[in-house]
């Protein structure tokens, strides 16, 4: 099992300033990717603005291409999928805001410190200190 911790810029003069986080896990022959979007309930597997497998993997988000942040491996990897696959208890499931959140920055912050892996998001993921309980 391997997870992903991917991103990239936002369309338009946005990128400059702002990206998109995402992970994406590989187990045996699956793979799914976890993110936060805007839109609530816009397709693949949906809680509210949490979605599983909306876009590719490897697809970016308009502003670029999808660039590796991170790779887990073993039971970081465990721990990550583990909260991942319970993203129904992210507690802005329902709750979008581009600035200064939640937003998808916000939700992959949250993921590291309930999977208790220290990993600082670059300082284009706005979003990422909203305060989460």
């Amino acid at each position: 099992m391997k997870v992903e911790l991917r991103y990239a810029s936002l369309p338009s003069i946005l990128g400059l300033f702002a990206s998109h986080y995402w992970f994406v896990v590989f187990d045996g022959g699956e793979v799914h990717r976890w993110e936060v979007w805007q839109t609530r309930d816009a397709g693949g597997r949906s809680i509210g603005h949490v979605h599983c497998d909306l876009k590719h993997p490897g697809a970016g988000v308009g502003g670029g291409p999808a660039r590796l942040a991170a790779v887990w491996t073993g039971e970081e990897a465990s721990r990550l999928k583990q909260v991942l696959e319970s993203a129904a208890t992210y507690p802005f499931c329902h709750r979008y805001s581009y600035w200064p959140g939640p937003n998808s920055n916000t939700f992959a912050a949250w993921v590291l410190r309930k999977a208790g892996i220290a990993h600082t998001l670059g300082r284009t993921a706005l979003g990422k200190r909203f305060p989460v309980a």
